[in-house]
């Protein structure tokens, strides 16, 4: 929520700044750090729903695409903060962290790593979804070819904002930048994807006991779906598996046991609600 408000706040007080300095608003959309902040303010606001509902329900879960998508922000922004850090602040310290841009550059990022690390998430990234991650900057390199090798500023294209064709070719320097990124995506994947586990096996080997009772496990997962029931509708049931898996591994107790007391549960509080 936090990362979310700090965007906002960075890229509307930015543009509010650098609208009432004469320019266009519509400028600002040239720059790849205020269409990344739109995109990640987008993804954490998705999110925001999905974390209610978790902290009502006493568990949260959101679709693979939308953690994806949060995924593919956090890469983006990673950018954002490297080149602001490792090479605007060389030749402009005022563009690389002053005034709002210290919001886009630095606390957004930060923000949204702290975030993306600390969130709880069951799935694990693939190496399919850290290409994936990077298709937002692939887009706008090719908008970005476009506009300033092919059009130009003399043909109404965008400035050499970034400066991809001052030194070297803008074939080189774009395949440099993606290759970049990916580096980029897999460290952010590799890191995520052991938090996560590490999560999952303190959670496990830690905090729950080693030996239970089958019987005191089964009327757990009935009395879970029974607190379920009391928010869930008939149509929009939901059955949390990725808990139910880490029972039955840990416990050795089969899935379709822990499903069929969960499923009574909830469905006994259904009926009761009903009535």
């Amino acid at each position: 929520m936090r990362c979310h408000l700090f965007s906002v706040y960075g890229v509307v007080a930015g543009m509010i700044l650098f609208t009432r300095d004469g320019v266009d608003p519509k400028d600002l959309l040239h720059y790849f750090t205020i269409n990344v902040n739109i995109l990640t303010a987008l993804g954490a606001s998705m999110l925001i729903p999905y974390a209610i509902e978790g902290v009502r329900k006493k568990h949260f879960s959101c679709p693979k695409w939308m953690a994806l998508f949060f995924y593919s922000g956090t890469v983006c922004m990673t950018i954002v903060m490297f080149f602001a850090v490792a090479l605007i602040s060389w030749f402009d310290r005022t563009m690389a962290f002053g005034g709002y841009n210290r919001f886009l550059h630095i606390v957004c990022p930060l923000m949204i790593l702290i975030t993306f690390f600390l969130s709880e998430s069951r799935y694990e990234f693939t190496l399919r979804d850290a290409v994936l991650s990077i298709i937002p900057l692939l887009i706008y390199e090719v908008i970005y070819l476009y506009e300033v090798v092919f059009l130009g500023p003399e043909k109404g294209g965008w400035e050499d904002l970034y400066f991809m064709t001052a030194f070297i070719p803008f074939y080189i320097s774009a395949v440099l930048v993606m290759l970049l990124a990916l580096g980029i995506a897999l460290l952010l994947r590799y890191l995520h994807n052991r938090f996560n586990r590490s999560r999952m096996n303190r959670l496990v080997h830690n905090l729950w006991e080693p030996e239970v009772d089958p019987t005191e496990i089964k009327l757990e997962l009935f009395g879970l779906g029974r607190y379920m029931g009391k928010y869930e509708s008939i149509n929009h049931a939901s059955l949390p598996l990725d808990i139910i898996d880490l029972i039955a591994r840990r416990y050795n107790i089969r899935h379709d046991e822990l499903i069929r007391a969960y499923v009574k549960g909830m469905l006994d509080s259904l009926n009761e609600r009903q009535q």
